[in-house]
């Protein structure tokens, strides 16, 4: 279960258990209580919600002129698992309806490790011929790709196990690691418009 989701699911939980002993008239007090053994709930398990939680998704350039990211469904069950899909790019149905992806075909995996909130991701050069737009791209789609990892939130990607100097959204390079947050506008938001204000 993504931290978000986990967030929303135990918000509503709490909203629910309020709402419940409001309507049977216990008052709740402050004293800690133990939990009766069958009683307790697993949280570690894997997400049974949505499809958008866990590290089963890529992220892929999407059909129109804005060639923002969008994520994609994809089975994957480790970093090396994900990222490989990642780099193999769109299926014969993405293609038909025109997903692409910035990174090229040529890019090979050498290797990743997870240690949270950090994945390292080691490629071939092919991802140093890129400049401009699609590398901005390329980038973007491996930081939200990992970034789908539970636990992660910064990627250092090397390129023959060398730390590289990458351009992020604003134009400054670093060779830190980088967030999805360096690359704030490349993904297709899934969050409805914001109603417009009144008078506005």
């Amino acid at each position: 279960m993504s931290r978000v989701a986990r967030r929303r699911w135990l918000a509503a939980v709490g909203a629910a258990s309020l709402l419940l002993v409001a309507a049977c008239g216990v008052r709740p007090d402050s004293e800690p209580h133990d939990v009766p053994e069958d009683e307790h709930v697993d949280l570690s398990g894997p997400s049974v919600g949505s499809d958008a939680s866990g590290a089963e998704r890529i992220y892929l350039v999407e059909p129109g002129e804005d060639q923002l990211l969008r994520s994609v469904q994809r089975q994957a069950s480790s970093p090396s698992e994900l990222m490989e899909a990642l780099l193999r790019g769109p299926s014969s149905s993405e293609l038909d309806e025109e997903f692409s992806s910035a990174i090229p075909s040529t890019l090979q995996l050498l290797g990743t490790r997870e240690q949270a909130p950090f994945l390292y991701v080691d490629v071939s050069d092919e991802l140093t011929d890129l400049s401009g737009q699609g590398l901005l791209q390329a980038l973007a789609q491996i930081v939200y790709t990992g970034s789908e990892l539970d636990g992660v939130e910064l990627v250092q990607i090397t390129v023959n196990g060398d730390v590289i100097a990458w351009p992020k959204a604003n134009l400054e390079s670093s060779t830190e690691p980088l967030s999805i947050y360096d690359y704030p506008s490349s993904v297709r938001s899934a969050q409805p418009a914001y109603p417009s204000l009144p008078g506005a």
